[in-house]
Protein backbone atom coordinates (compact mmCIF):
# COMPACT_ATOMS: atom_id res chain seq x y z
CA UNK A 1 0.00 0.00 0.00
CA UNK A 2 3.02 2.38 1.00
CA UNK A 3 4.87 1.82 -1.83
CA UNK A 4 1.94 3.16 -4.22
CA UNK A 5 0.97 6.14 -2.15
CA UNK A 6 4.64 6.82 -2.56
CA UNK A 7 4.60 7.36 -6.08
CA UNK A 8 2.17 8.99 -5.64
CA UNK A 9 3.47 11.04 -3.45
CA UNK A 10 6.67 11.90 -4.90
CA UNK A 11 4.60 13.36 -7.90
CA UNK A 12 2.95 15.69 -5.49
CA UNK A 13 6.28 17.14 -4.13
CA UNK A 14 7.08 18.04 -7.21
CA UNK A 15 3.73 19.96 -8.18
CA UNK A 16 3.04 21.45 -4.86
CA UNK A 17 7.04 22.17 -2.97
CA UNK A 18 9.17 25.07 -3.38
CA UNK A 19 12.34 23.93 -4.87
CA UNK A 20 13.90 25.52 -1.49
CA UNK A 21 11.82 23.04 0.39
CA UNK A 22 13.12 19.76 -1.33
CA UNK A 23 16.17 19.37 -0.62
CA UNK A 24 14.66 19.19 3.38
CA UNK A 25 11.80 16.30 2.61
CA UNK A 26 13.89 14.69 1.02
CA UNK A 27 16.57 14.89 3.66
CA UNK A 28 13.70 13.68 5.63
CA UNK A 29 13.32 10.91 2.84
CA UNK A 30 16.76 9.68 3.63
CA UNK A 31 17.49 10.32 7.59
CA UNK A 32 14.09 8.09 7.77
CA UNK A 33 15.68 5.29 5.44
CA UNK A 34 18.61 5.19 7.82
CA UNK A 35 16.50 4.83 10.95
CA UNK A 36 14.24 2.03 9.34
CA UNK A 37 17.25 0.38 8.57
CA UNK A 38 18.63 0.81 12.25
CA UNK A 39 15.50 -0.17 14.00
CA UNK A 40 13.44 -2.45 11.63
CA UNK A 41 10.95 -0.46 10.83
CA UNK A 42 9.05 -0.21 7.60
CA UNK A 43 10.84 2.19 4.97
CA UNK A 44 7.74 2.62 2.78
CA UNK A 45 5.57 3.42 5.99
CA UNK A 46 7.98 6.17 6.84
CA UNK A 47 9.29 7.34 3.48
CA UNK A 48 4.62 7.85 3.19
CA UNK A 49 5.21 10.06 6.10
CA UNK A 50 8.11 11.79 5.09
CA UNK A 51 7.39 12.56 1.70
CA UNK A 52 4.26 14.22 2.99
CA UNK A 53 5.06 15.91 6.33
CA UNK A 54 5.67 19.13 4.69
CA UNK A 55 3.35 18.68 1.32
CA UNK A 56 1.54 21.79 2.47
CA UNK A 57 3.93 23.57 4.44
CA UNK A 58 4.22 26.11 1.18
CA UNK A 59 0.51 26.71 0.83
CA UNK A 60 -0.54 30.13 2.01
CA UNK A 61 -1.85 30.48 5.85
CA UNK A 62 -5.53 31.71 4.69
CA UNK A 63 -5.43 28.65 2.16
CA UNK A 64 -3.86 26.20 4.90
CA UNK A 65 -7.23 27.86 7.21
CA UNK A 66 -10.05 27.55 4.10
CA UNK A 67 -8.48 23.88 3.77
CA UNK A 68 -8.57 22.97 7.74
CA UNK A 69 -11.79 24.27 8.38
CA UNK A 70 -13.07 21.96 5.19
CA UNK A 71 -11.17 19.10 6.84
CA UNK A 72 -12.87 19.60 10.50
CA UNK A 73 -9.56 20.34 11.83
CA UNK A 74 -10.16 22.59 14.85
CA UNK A 75 -8.16 26.29 14.38
CA UNK A 76 -7.08 27.13 17.89
CA UNK A 77 -5.81 30.77 19.40
CA UNK A 78 -2.39 30.12 17.73
CA UNK A 79 -3.06 28.40 14.63
CA UNK A 80 -4.96 31.95 13.68
CA UNK A 81 -1.93 33.71 14.59
CA UNK A 82 0.60 31.39 12.51
CA UNK A 83 -1.45 29.35 9.89
CA UNK A 84 1.38 27.68 8.57
CA UNK A 85 1.13 25.29 12.11
CA UNK A 86 -1.51 23.59 10.34
CA UNK A 87 0.42 22.33 7.64
CA UNK A 88 1.42 18.65 9.12
CA UNK A 89 -2.67 18.75 10.24
CA UNK A 90 -3.69 19.03 6.44
CA UNK A 91 -0.78 16.42 5.56
CA UNK A 92 -2.19 13.93 7.99
CA UNK A 93 -6.14 14.75 6.65
CA UNK A 94 -4.71 14.35 3.16
CA UNK A 95 -3.40 11.02 4.21
CA UNK A 96 -6.48 9.42 5.64
CA UNK A 97 -8.85 10.99 2.68
CA UNK A 98 -6.84 10.53 -0.38
CA UNK A 99 -5.21 7.32 0.66
CA UNK A 100 -7.08 5.70 3.13
CA UNK A 101 -4.56 5.75 5.75
CA UNK A 102 -5.59 4.60 9.25
CA UNK A 103 -2.36 3.89 10.99
CA UNK A 104 -2.75 6.09 14.24
CA UNK A 105 1.03 6.49 14.67
CA UNK A 106 1.38 7.34 10.76
CA UNK A 107 -1.07 9.96 10.63
CA UNK A 108 -0.22 11.42 14.63
CA UNK A 109 3.34 11.74 13.33
CA UNK A 110 2.49 13.48 10.05
CA UNK A 111 0.57 15.80 12.07
CA UNK A 112 2.37 16.57 15.06
CA UNK A 113 5.58 16.33 13.47
CA UNK A 114 6.33 20.35 14.31
CA UNK A 115 5.67 19.88 18.30
CA UNK A 116 5.88 16.27 18.92
CA UNK A 117 3.23 14.43 20.67
CA UNK A 118 3.37 12.62 24.17
CA UNK A 119 1.24 9.55 22.24
CA UNK A 120 3.84 8.79 19.41
CA UNK A 121 5.20 5.53 18.60
CA UNK A 122 8.30 4.66 17.10
CA UNK A 123 7.09 5.79 13.57
CA UNK A 124 5.92 9.19 15.14
CA UNK A 125 8.74 9.98 16.70
CA UNK A 126 11.59 8.81 13.98
CA UNK A 127 9.85 11.23 11.73
CA UNK A 128 10.21 14.23 14.58
CA UNK A 129 13.72 13.13 14.36
CA UNK A 130 14.84 13.01 10.92
CA UNK A 131 12.59 16.41 10.90
CA UNK A 132 14.68 18.11 13.15
CA UNK A 133 18.20 16.40 12.23
CA UNK A 134 17.94 15.66 8.09
CA UNK A 135 21.94 16.38 6.84
CA UNK A 136 20.44 19.98 5.03
CA UNK A 137 19.97 20.86 9.33
CA UNK A 138 22.62 23.17 10.63
CA UNK A 139 22.71 24.18 14.07
CA UNK A 140 24.54 24.11 17.11
CA UNK A 141 24.67 20.45 18.44
CA UNK A 142 22.96 18.62 15.48
CA UNK A 143 25.95 16.33 15.20
CA UNK A 144 25.42 15.26 18.41
CA UNK A 145 22.22 14.33 17.94
CA UNK A 146 22.19 12.78 15.39
CA UNK A 147 25.00 10.11 16.25
CA UNK A 148 21.84 9.78 19.32
CA UNK A 149 19.36 9.07 16.89
CA UNK A 150 21.13 6.08 15.63
CA UNK A 151 22.21 4.97 19.44
CA UNK A 152 19.10 5.30 21.31
CA UNK A 153 15.90 6.61 19.55
CA UNK A 154 13.80 7.29 22.85
CA UNK A 155 16.95 9.73 23.99
CA UNK A 156 17.58 11.04 20.67
CA UNK A 157 13.56 12.21 20.64
CA UNK A 158 14.04 13.60 24.10
CA UNK A 159 17.05 15.49 23.22
CA UNK A 160 15.14 16.71 20.10
CA UNK A 161 11.94 18.32 22.33
CA UNK A 162 14.06 19.57 24.75
CA UNK A 163 15.77 21.45 22.38
CA UNK A 164 12.81 22.29 20.98
CA UNK A 165 11.80 24.00 23.91
CA UNK A 166 15.19 25.96 24.36
CA UNK A 167 15.20 27.30 20.98
CA UNK A 168 11.74 28.27 21.44
CA UNK A 169 12.39 30.24 24.47
CA UNK A 170 15.51 31.58 23.16
CA UNK A 171 14.11 33.64 19.96
CA UNK A 172 10.82 34.53 21.65
CA UNK A 173 8.25 32.08 19.53
CA UNK A 174 5.36 30.22 21.35
CA UNK A 175 5.86 26.33 22.83
CA UNK A 176 3.10 24.72 21.37
CA UNK A 177 1.08 23.11 23.55
CA UNK A 178 1.98 19.43 22.99
CA UNK A 179 5.46 20.04 22.75
CA UNK A 180 4.73 20.75 26.48
CA UNK A 181 2.40 17.74 26.86
CA UNK A 182 5.51 15.53 25.15
CA UNK A 183 8.24 17.05 27.49
CA UNK A 184 6.13 16.38 30.47
CA UNK A 185 5.11 12.91 29.89
CA UNK A 186 8.84 12.15 28.84
CA UNK A 187 9.54 13.60 32.79
CA UNK A 188 6.74 11.66 34.23
CA UNK A 189 8.16 8.44 32.54
CA UNK A 190 11.70 8.75 33.87
CA UNK A 191 10.77 9.32 37.01
CA UNK A 192 9.25 5.56 36.74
Amino acid sequence: MYKEINQFLERAVELLVLEERKPHIYGVVEFCEKLARRYGLDNEKLKTMALSHDLFRDVEGEKLKKIASLYGIELNEIVLKKPILLHGFVASEYLKRRFGVNDYDVLLGVGYHTSGHPEFGVYGKALALADSLEFTRIYEGVNKFRELAFYDMELAYREVIRNKIIYAVNFNLYVLPYTVETWNKIVEEGKK
